[in-house]
């Protein structure tokens, strides 16, 4: 996120009189987004994610093609898919896809014999219901970070990695500035898109916000590879012909991202790695953390076994397949699993963006923009900012809290 909107400040922000200054503690993408999964998908049951979720994937979509810059964009498609006692998640994706295809998405409703059509490796029982986007896909978060941050220097910003902001100075209801482990930044404006660890920052500015922080293990299995398409070598020659470097020769996606209702795990190929990614579709088992610091990276024997079984059910193939390593997420929640983004009251020049509950990377281009609008002053069309009000629970200290993951 905030690599996405020093981006889009920069466009609309002269480098001298309003510099962007991008500022990272560790290094690019050592948060969350390196540890994303990076699915995009447009399956969203609320009219203003679905949008963002659009147009985001029309940003990745065209990425390479018009900046030159390579971000491992893969187009494998999006399964989301309900069981056959599953009537209120059918129902769901029932209007889900009608709402969505009023949006523009492309998307249709397939039964056991149609998911079996677009991928001939998943075992489904008759039934079945899923609702497929043969446009989603994903993309390799680390070289998506980058690319965004490299566009942002490209027009001006600046990008400062390995400098730590240890406190946010505020005087008579304005933003001062940065305090930072390498000197004090004058600013005017100061947007914290801190992740896991925006809690802490704020509540040192005296700032109480409704953030939590959790850790979801992740499996990974050798990737099942499919045959390399004509429109694989087409889009590969299109990038190469007008840029002068060449797409890395990655292995082509068996099956498509599968969001798995009915088994509660989702899997995505990542041909960046060679390997095939495995996690709960929600996170009611995932381990709070206190200090994003202290990460604890090990993954228990009790969630691979759990993983490994889920994946090999629904997809056969993957019995003959090794295991891959295991990984750890950071998600930041809010109570409705929806980001905190926009101006607190309590500081002029202050902007929250953080919360966004394991479903942000699909978004940032969506929120880059927006948020670049909003601290702009000026009119803002890439998303609604009422629907992610950072004041919606003010005063609400016993919101109850969801576990689900934002669909």
């Amino acid at each position: 996120m905030g690599a996405a909107i020093a981006w889009q400040l920069a466009l609309r922000l002269d480098p001298h009189d309003e510099p962007v200054v991008l500022l990272e503690k560790q290094e690019l993408a050592a948060g969350s987004s390196g540890r994303s999964g990076a699915i995009l998908r447009q399956q969203y049951s609320d009219r203003v994610l679905a949008a963002m979720a659009r147009d985001s994937l029309r940003v990745y979509t065209g990425f390479e093609r018009a900046t030159g810059r390579y971000i491992g964009f893969v187009r494998m498609g999006v399964l989301t898919l309900a069981g056959p006692v599953q009537r209120e998640e059918q129902e769901l994706l029932r209007r889900n896809v009608a709402m969505q295809q009023e949006l523009g998405i492309e998307v249709e409703l397939l039964d056991a014999e149609g998911i079996q059509r677009v991928s001939p490796g998943i075992a489904v029982r008759e039934g079945t219901l899923a609702a497929f986007e043969p446009s989603g896909g994903g993309v390799d978060p680390l070289r998506c970070v980058e690319a965004f941050a490299a566009l942002a220097r490209e027009n001006g910003a600046a990008t400062r990695v390995g400098v730590r902001v240890e406190s946010i100075a505020i005087e008579n209801g304005r933003v001062r500035g940065v305090q930072t482990d390498d000197g004090f930044i004058e600013a005017e404006e100061v947007v914290v898109a801190a992740g896991a660890w925006s809690r802490a920052l704020l509540e040192r500015a005296g700032i109480a916000l409704p953030l939590r922080a959790v850790r979801p293990e992740q499996y990974f299995k050798q990737m099942l590879e499919g045959p390399i398409t004509p429109e694989d070598l087409r889009a590969r020659d299109e990038v190469e012909a007008r840029f002068a470097w060449t797409k890395p020769q990655l292995p082509t996606p068996s099956h498509p991202v599968l969001l798995d209702l009915e088994s509660n795990f989702y899997t995505r190929c990542q041909p960046h790695e060679g390997r095939t990614r495995v996690g709960r579709m929600d996170y009611s088992e995932d381990a709070e953390i206190a200090d994003p610091d202290m990460l604890d990276e090990n993954v228990s024997e009790k969630y691979v076994e759990w993983a490994r079984e889920r994946l090999e059910e629904r997809i056969p193939a993957y019995r003959a397949k090794k295991d891959a390593g295991t990984a750890v997420g950071l998600y930041t929640l809010t109570p409705d699993a929806q980001a905190l983004i926009g101006p607190r009251r309590e500081a002029a020049g202050l902007w929250v963006v953080a919360g966004f509950s394991g479903h942000g990377f699909k978004l940032a281009p969506s929120v880059g923009e927006g948020v670049a609008q909003m601290v702009c002053g000026q009119p803002v069309s890439a998303f609604d900012p009422e629907f992610f009000d950072p004041h919606r629970f003010d005063g609400k200290s016993g919101a109850a809290w969801g576990r689900a993951f934002g669909l």
